[in-house]
């Protein structure tokens, strides 16, 4: 039985970076110098104290808009610290999203949405949030540590504990508007967390988060739907999200995006004017419930996708039973990539893995509800924080 490979704690929340490497509103590409810059600038702080309650211990990944730290409060419980970096810092609008992606986590009843402890801001004025702190890897690093491809039992397991997370998302009237590999966290136990709601829209008849414009375009280019790729932000709804974890799917089995361009912004032009390739053009031998479920998922009608998040879960569930011990050949993989995370454990497809046990196993619900206490012990170890979020009603949404 295969589980993500032995990582240091604190990959917990560094697919919450990437969406950041560029701010949603530009194009402009964060260069690798100003990425080294914003390290070296991020590890500044470590070894220091954050309002005489948090010990930044060690900096676990930076992006282009913030830093993520492992660090200990003074009751002895470590947790998982994100901070924006002190220049977006003077950005009220970005301070503004930065600090909704708690409220938004914490509307979602499911252990899979990663819980946000706390915010707060430091003595310097840059805010941050309390994450728990998770073993693991994220979606994006697993597939660059084993070459670019998943074993299909796998890639259905993961969507179907993401498809469960959306469920009780948009049960909360939560889109979260930016699924994709990075932002989707595997943990040692198998469990699939979903990371990093600072792009979600919360619509509950008494707040509205994330005002944008009509036009803005947010979102990581690769995984939105088409009315997002557009900036139709009125258009954007649930099914957007379906879209995104699709589109994840179809990158996982395939090792390529649903539009493969050179440039983010060649990308999104596509998301927005073509439809996505049929999977068994790019997967030949996939089987019929999987083409389905992925096909359904990504396509360009919004009308023409799985109604709910549930239905896309049922699909799934009916996929990995077709697939189950017979799935199809895989073509080559790419040569694997680089990586500093090292397995040692043989990865087996014919095994099922700790992931598909936790989405498909006969004690699916037992292994949720463990996930659910392990959760709640971990905001009651630090009950001495101040939980979330008390967000300004907004107007104006476009």
């Amino acid at each position: 039985m295969w589980s993500p490979g032995p990582v240091t704690s604190g990959s917990c929340a560094t697919g919450a970076l990437d969406g950041a490497r560029s701010p949603p509103q530009s194009w402009a590409a964060v260069t690798d110098e100003g990425l080294d810059l914003a390290a070296s600038v991020a590890q500044a702080r470590v070894g220091t104290t954050l309002n005489g309650k948090w010990t930044v211990d060690a900096l676990l990944d930076t992006g282009g808009m913030g830093a993520v730290y492992v660090a200990t409060h003074r009751n002895g419980r470590r947790a998982a610290i994100k901070m924006l970096h002190a220049r977006f810092a003077r950005d009220p609008e970005i301070r503004k999203r930065f600090q909704r992606e708690g409220y938004a986590a914490n509307k979602i009843e499911h252990p899979g949405a990663v819980a946000i402890l706390d915010d707060d801001t430091a003595e310097d004025g840059v805010p941050y949030l309390v994450m728990e702190l998770l073993e693991g890897e994220s979606l994006s690093g697993w597939l660059s540590r084993i070459g670019g491809r998943l074993p299909v039992a796998d890639v259905l397991a993961i969507a179907g504990q993401v498809a469960e997370v959306l469920i009780a998302a948009h049960e909360a009237h939560v889109v979260h508007r930016d699924i994709k590999p990075a932002n989707i966290f595997v943990t040692k136990g198998g469990y699939a967390k979903l990371l990093d709601f600072g792009l979600a829209r919360v619509r509950d008849g008494s707040v509205s988060l994330i005002p944008t414009a009509q036009g803005i375009v947010l979102g990581t280019a690769g995984y939105m739907a088409p009315e997002q790729a557009r900036g139709k932000t009125d258009e954007v709804d649930h099914r957007t999200d379906i879209f995104s974890l699709g589109a994840v799917m179809f990158r996982a089995l395939t090792g390529r995006r649903v539009h493969e361009k050179a440039t983010a912004f060649d990308t999104t032009m596509a998301a927005m004017t073509e439809p996505a390739p049929p999977l068994a053009t790019a997967l030949p031998g996939a089987r019929p419930l999987l083409v389905t479920a992925v096909d359904r998922a990504v396509a360009f009608d919004k009308h023409q996708r799985w109604a709910t998040a549930r239905e896309m879960f049922d699909a799934l569930r009916a996929a990995y039973e077709e697939t189950r011990g017979r799935g199809p050949p895989l073509p080559p993989l790419r040569p694997a990539l680089p990586s500093a995370i090292t397995i040692d454990i043989p990865i087996s497809i014919e095994e099922p893995s700790l992931v598909v046990d936790v989405a498909f196993g006969e004690h699916h619900d037992e292994a949720i509800a463990r996930e659910r206490a392990r959760t709640r012990e971990v905001i009651d170890g630090l009950s001495t924080l101040s939980v979330i979020v008390s967000p300004e009603a907004t107007q104006g949404e476009g």
